[in-house]
């Protein structure tokens, strides 16, 4: 009898943490996916901007507001690059928030590139608009996806 008190004891153990393992990993997925689907608005529409003007316009507060959504999804990611997990979820966010601009066929490129977009680690609501670079590091990107 006591032997199966303790081992009831034991399975309820392994299953909370379990369960709690499962949690920790669903709540990074949506956070990652999330993410993927900020980025993939703001690459939409610097995007758009970009193609309807041909420059990207730091001083539009739509354009500073999805730079600024860009830096931020690009640490995210950054910070996560190794958990594979994490870059799937990331990259499906990225695909169903793009408007079609980013596809299953592109996505793992743009988010490579994205990754080696280092430029895009030094941008702050402080210095967005002064960095010269902002604008041309944003353009690199996007030439990625030119359609």
């Amino acid at each position: 009898m006591k032997r199966l008190g303790l081992l009831i004891m034991c399975f309820a153990a392994l299953a909370m943490t379990s369960c709690s393992a499962l949690s920790s990993a669903a709540s990074s997925n949506t956070v990652a996916s999330a993410s993927g689907q900020a980025c993939g608005v703001a690459v939409q529409n610097l995007y758009s901007a970009y193609h309807n003007t041909g420059k990207v316009d730091l001083t539009n507060a739509n354009n500073l507001n999805n730079a600024l959504a860009l830096a931020t999804c690009y640490t995210n990611l950054k910070q996560n690059k190794d958990d594979q997990s994490y870059r799937k979820a990331f990259t499906s966010g990225l695909i169903a928030s793009s408007a079609g601009l980013i596809t299953s066929a592109n996505a793992s490129a743009f988010v490579d590139k994205l990754l080696a977009t280092a430029g895009l680690s030094n941008i702050n609501t402080q210095n967005i608009a002064q960095t010269a670079t902002t604008a041309a590091t944003i353009i690199s990107l996007l030439n990625a996806l030119k359609q």
